[in-house]
């Protein structure tokens, strides 16, 4: 591999002693998989969102099915409001036991997994968060650890932290949504968006823009949808080109494929009333807008996507952008579908 595929990659691997630098993701997935013995799991995480959460989730959920009286606890901050409730609410369906920090100093900050077992531990530690970027984007460094005892030290941070936290209970959500809610209304009112710095490099990719002929570009803008993020309103000339919804009332079903991924998802779109619409893509997290989505046809049904975060790939974001139309309106947003001749 040459260096500069590895620095393009960003997933370390080496061994430091006792200490082995790893892809946190991948390297949980491939832990989960291989256990046996292990009893309890436990996640310490400043922030998770639904899509990081959907990382990990099948194979946490495997794990627990193929071991009697195992357990899953997470313990989860909400210190500036980057964790996602439907995230909460989705770890819960899924029988993790969920606690919400309350009573601690300064800023809840670690990000931890311990898989705890009598013939053995497996810890992590490392920057990541367990959200979409903090597993797959971002420039993050993790190790993991193995001991054959319960290190001292550990059993009695975790042991403080669970000290310090409650139960996930339908009225502390409700209590931290309703804050989180009014939050984003306030930063909403100061105009706060993404930072880029303005001598961050550009990635190394072979066309900027890549794109294809009949790819529809959107701009989504940073206050569109509230920090949930999930739902986008489609302009009314590119829903009746590419999604061929050109009729009010007219209704489409569609599979929506996140690129490189082999999720799909069935959904209906509908031309309102007010002559919108409006497409949910629950991949779409507040702290990626403002963002471009490109969007594919591949086959009859099958819709493909991908975000492009100017706060992630700037240069690309740019590229995607300059392709679209000039905006009909003050306020509109930018999108076109790509002719032939563009690169």
């Amino acid at each position: 591999m040459s260096q500069s595929s590895e620095m393009h990659t960003h997933l370390p691997t080496g061994i430091l002693g006792s200490w082995s630098a790893t892809a946190l993701q991948a390297s949980l997935i491939d832990e989960l998989k291989r256990d046996r013995t292990s009893k309890n799991l436990k996640m310490f995480f400043y922030a998770v969102t639904n899509s990081g959460w959907r990382e990990i989730r099948n194979s946490v959920k495997e794990w627990r099915r193929l071991g009697k009286g195992r357990s899953v606890v997470a313990f989860i901050g909400t210190d500036d409001a980057i964790t996602d409730p439907l995230a909460l609410e989705n770890m819960l369906g899924d029988d993790v036991d969920v606690r919400l920090m309350e009573e601690y100093q300064g800023i809840f900050h670690p990000k931890v997994v311990w898989l705890e077992g009598a013939e053995g531990n497996v810890v992590w530690v490392g920057s990541n968060n367990l959200t979409k970027r903090g597993l797959l984007l971002n420039v993050e460094f993790a190790v993991v650890v193995r001991s054959a005892d319960i290190p001292t030290e550990l059993k009695k941070w975790a042991d403080a932290v669970e000290s310090g936290s409650s139960i996930l209970t339908p009225e502390l959500l409700l209590s931290y949504k309703q804050e989180r809610k009014n939050f984003e209304a306030k930063r909403a009112r100061a105009n706060v968006t993404s930072f880029t710095w303005s001598k961050r490099s550009k990635p190394t990719s072979p066309a900027m823009s890549n794109t294809e002929a009949g790819d529809l570009i959107v701009e989504v803008m940073p206050k569109e949808t509230g920090m949930e993020g999930t739902q986008i309103q489609l302009p009314k000339k590119a829903a009746e080109r590419f999604f061929e919804l050109t009729r009010l009332g007219a209704r489409r079903t569609i599979v929506l494929n996140p690129k490189g991924t082999p999720e799909m998802r069935r959904l209906t779109m509908t031309m309102f009333e007010n002559y919108t619409v409006r497409l949910s893509v629950s991949d779409l997290e507040y702290r990626d807008r403002p963002c471009v989505i490109v969007f594919r046809k591949v086959g009859s049904v099958r819709v493909q996507f991908e975000i492009v975060s100017q706060n992630i790939f700037p240069s690309r974001y740019k590229a995607l952008l300059a392709l679209c139309n000039k905006r009909t309106r003050e306020g509109s947003r930018h999108w076109t579908i790509v002719k032939k001749n563009n690169q």
